[in-house]
């Protein structure tokens, strides 16, 4: 889609957003070039939204507004690496997304925010770079309790200080997988399950003293798993 093309597609989707939910925007602003992200190479930034706040009289949250900027050479650039890509799904999608960060900064809120930092993260731990091992708590839950991402599934448990094992349900059958007693923190890929695309996130309870501590730093443990059935109570 060549720069013009994307200015006017661009137009023409905000102004079939309802007023309502464009208040305190100021509207879209399209650059040429691309942006790239500010930590993670080879990722590109498609929008972002800049938002300014003026606090009222009291010192609370006054007039918020906000700017949403696209950037088409990053479109083109992801646009070149994927055949399949959809120039106008995609452009729906991330100024949707900036309206969302619009809203959440007009309200004092930042979910949206910090589902973005929980996504960097995530991209940085199938990249091989250090990760924050417990991202994933960002993340809204399923119906079983569950956080699913990018085709992904990870199920939190819970270790005490001597346990070798923990448990977990999965698909209503509850199963067991083994842990080293020296890892405080384990993510582990149990194999067997979910064409080996489910993570088991195991944390070992510290001792109230250590929970206390200024350097709660943990020695984060990865490794492969085979899931074995409990049998039914």
């Amino acid at each position: 889609m060549t720069f013009e093309s994307f200015v006017d597609v661009a137009g023409r989707m905000y102004d079939e957003i309802p007023q309502a939910f464009r208040e305190g925007l100021t509207g879209v602003t399209v650059e040429r070039e691309a942006r790239g992200h500010a930590t993670l190479s080879g990722i590109w930034t498609m929008g972002e939204c800049v938002t300014d706040q003026w606090p009222d009289p009291t010192g609370g949250i006054g007039d918020t507004r906000s700017e949403i900027i696209l950037y088409h050479g990053s479109f083109r650039e992801i646009a070149e690496g994927d055949p399949l890509f959809e120039w106008k799904a995609e452009l729906w999608e991330t100024v949707l997304h900036e309206i969302l960060h619009h809203r959440e900064a007009a309200a004092a809120e930042d979910g949206l925010d910090l589902f973005d930092w929980a996504v960097d993260q995530n991209y940085r731990r199938v990249s091989g770079l250090e990760f924050d091992p417990f991202f994933h708590r960002l993340l809204p839950r399923d119906s079983e309790g569950l956080v699913r991402l990018d085709g992904e599934t990870f199920v939190d448990v819970s270790a005490g200080r001597t346990d070798t094992m923990v448990a977990f349900r999965w698909r209503g059958i509850d199963w067991s997988v083994r842990i080293p007693l020296e890892a405080s923190v384990l993510w582990a890929r149990v194999r067997n399950l979910a064409g080996g695309r489910l993570w088991l996130i195991a944390e070992r309870r510290s001792p109230w003293w250590r929970r206390l501590a200024r350097d709660r730093s943990v020695e984060l443990w990865e490794m492969d798993r085979r899931a074995l059935p409990l049998p039914p109570t």
